[in-house]
């Protein structure tokens, strides 16, 4: 099943790869029978986010939020929002060093453009991240990188960005268990949650260095995806073909890693470098309201939080992110107040800061994807 769609996408793709790339991203994203639908669907999620947002001060109270607030160590603020800009520019290196590996050289400042506009995308869009990966895609193929190339640079960044975040829940699961610092449910919670996450980076090992056993679980993601929306979005257009055609890219992009092993370890390590910088985003927080947590705690509430904002698809996350990083600090023992505080604080540098810097480079990238050249 695996060599079919390989050999039917491999004797295409040269000839039509500017018209798959079209197709691709329509029929993953919902066709034209879906658009009368999808505000309705999105304004039912953002509804849906607000609602929990309010209902979050509602529960915290907005006095005694304001209160913390106030009392903050403002000089301490400027620590994430130097957070914020290492973070990006460490994401934007590791799209620099993967493009480079793959023989396309993309100033580095154009690449921090399009690295901050998409990763905008990504939070006002409820897409689990296919906003951002269709427009830094389609920046990469404007620029002269070929189609098929600019999927996998995205593709392998993308794929480096959730292990390198995998690893990381997997290190902050394990220092609460072994701090010895829940009981009862929330103990054998975390315990559930860590063996499943270790079964998920075992897998991913294995998918990775073991390409037949890539194959073959691609091509069943590729069905059971296909399965699940034909019942529950019949609606979205999507095709057994260009879903199997997508996950055949994502083979190639992950055989460009195995590949090409030692170039990846420089942006391998940006990817960490950007992970630890928006950990410490949510950590100075803390550190600027008066709340000094052991790292590991931090890194905890921040995965928890950023992991259900992503699934959730509800546009950045709104509400989900705020209630259960709060929740997962004050199961900790951190003040309802504080945890609701840091993470209102994580919320406007993480998101919003870089949300209006994206809106002053957008005019010159819509300048360059008129002007290619």
């Amino acid at each position: 099943m695996v060599q079919d769609y390989r050999v039917n996408e491999s004797t295409s793709e040269t000839q039509s790869a500017p018209r798959q790339q079209g197709s691709v991203r329509p029929t993953l994203s919902g066709g034209p029978s879906k658009a009368k639908g999808r505000p309705a669907w999105i304004g039912g999620a953002l509804l849906l986010g607000l609602t929990a947002f309010v209902a979050l001060l509602a529960m915290t109270g907005v006095g005694e939020l304001w209160q913390v607030l106030r009392s903050a160590r403002h000089e301490l603020l400027v620590l994430p929002l130097l957070c914020v800009a290492a973070s990006y520019l460490t994401m934007a290196l590791s799209y620099h060093g993967i493009a480079r590996a793959a023989g396309d050289h993309i100033h580095f400042l154009d690449m921090l453009k399009i690295t901050l506009v998409a990763n905008s995308l990504n939070y006002l869009v409820a897409t689990g991240g296919l906003s951002g990966f269709a427009a830094r895609t389609y920046y990469f193929t404007r620029r002269s990188v070929p189609p098929e190339k600019s999927i996998v640079i995205s593709l392998a960044q993308t794929f480096l960005t959730n292990v390198t975040l995998l690893v990381f829940v997997l290190l902050g699961l394990a220092y609460v268990f072994a701090g010895r610092e829940l009981e009862g449910a929330a103990l054998a919670g975390t315990a559930l949650t860590t063996a499943l996450l270790m079964l998920l980076a075992f897998v991913t090992g294995a998918v990775i260095l073991h390409r037949p056993t890539r194959r073959r679980f691609l091509n069943i993601v590729a069905e059971v995806t296909y399965r699940s929306f034909r019942k529950l979005r019949p609606a979205a257009g999507l095709s057994r073909i260009s879903m199997r055609r997508y996950l055949a890219t994502l083979d190639r992009g992950i055989a460009f890693l195995v590949a090409n092993k030692r170039k990846m370890i420089a942006p391998t390590v940006f990817i960490v470098l950007d992970w630890v910088f928006t950990i410490l985003i949510l950590h100075t927080a803390f550190m600027a309201i008066g709340e000094a947590l052991p790292f590991g705690q931090t890194v905890v509430g921040f995965s928890v939080g950023l992991i259900l904002s992503f699934v959730s698809l509800i546009p950045g996350g709104l509400g989900i992110m705020e209630g259960s990083m709060s929740a997962v600090f004050a199961g900790m023992g951190v003040p309802l107040q504080a945890a609701v505080a840091a993470a209102l604080l994580f919320r406007f540098f993480y998101y919003i800061v870089p949300l209006v810097v994206s809106l002053i480079f957008l005019r010159d990238i819509l300048l360059q994807l008129r002007n290619p050249s």
